[in-house]
């Protein structure tokens, strides 16, 4: 029997690990989409004690807000900004569809202090909720930390599926900090302490699958 990943990326969160990882932390790199799907589907398997070949991420979806060309416009502070701003919006698009990952995005609210993304947290949940109730597959795996995705995690588990939370509790020297909520950890149905697990794999396998969660540059 066969088990079937969705994959749900909270796309703000994903970065802010990502940076810190970058800019914070000892590994000095950002982290990759595609291993961190590799990772998920290994992990999945051995808590659902199925064979690894038997697990699959049969999609895989990523929610984030972005501005648009006029908002780039006013926030320019350089002449090359908005340039440069809508071609790594293009490579990172690139790097989504080399990965099979779906991408989902709203306009930022820029009349906000600070700017805020408009709704994607509820896209993302309905989005989850549906592939769940319609039994496109057996684990959920969610990529985020925020508390407001309780009822959510809570929901797909009453209806017989698996909540798996992905997600980072770190802190830098510098003060950075990325957290998660323990309501949110402690719904689910399974959970992966990202942080410990990048700073603690447990043996050779493990040790591969954290080097897979980081590109190369």
């Amino acid at each position: 029997m066969q088990t079937r990943i969705a994959v749900m990326i909270d796309g703000s969160y994903f970065n802010r690990v990502s940076n810190f990882y970058k800019f914070e932390h000892a590994a000095g790199r950002r982290l990759s989409l595609s291993g961190l799907l590799e990772f998920i589907r290994a992990a999945t398997a051995d808590m659902e004690d199925v064979p690894r070949s038997r697990a699959r991420v049969v999609e895989a979806h990523y929610f984030r807000g972005r501005y648009t060309v006029r908002d780039l416009e006013e926030r320019a502070r350089t002449p090359d900004f908005v340039e440069e701003s809508l071609r790594n919006d293009r490579v990172f698009d690139q790097i989504l569809a080399a990965s099979n990952i779906t991408p989902h995005y709203t306009r930022i609210d820029t009349n906000s202090e600070p700017p805020k993304e408009q709704g994607i947290d509820v896209w993302l949940a309905l989005e989850a909720f549906d592939l769940a109730i319609s039994d496109r597959c057996d684990v959920v795996a969610l990529v985020a930390g925020d508390g407001d995705f309780v009822p959510l995690v809570k929901k797909i588990n009453a209806i017989g599926k698996r909540a798996l939370v992905v997600a980072w509790g770190m802190k830098s020297e510098n003060g950075a900090e990325v957290r998660f909520s323990s309501g949110l950890s402690g719904a689910a149905a399974y959970f992966l302490d990202m942080a410990d697990l990048i700073d603690n794999p447990d043996g050779e396998d493990q040790t591969a699958l954290v080097d897979q969660l980081f590109v190369d540059n």
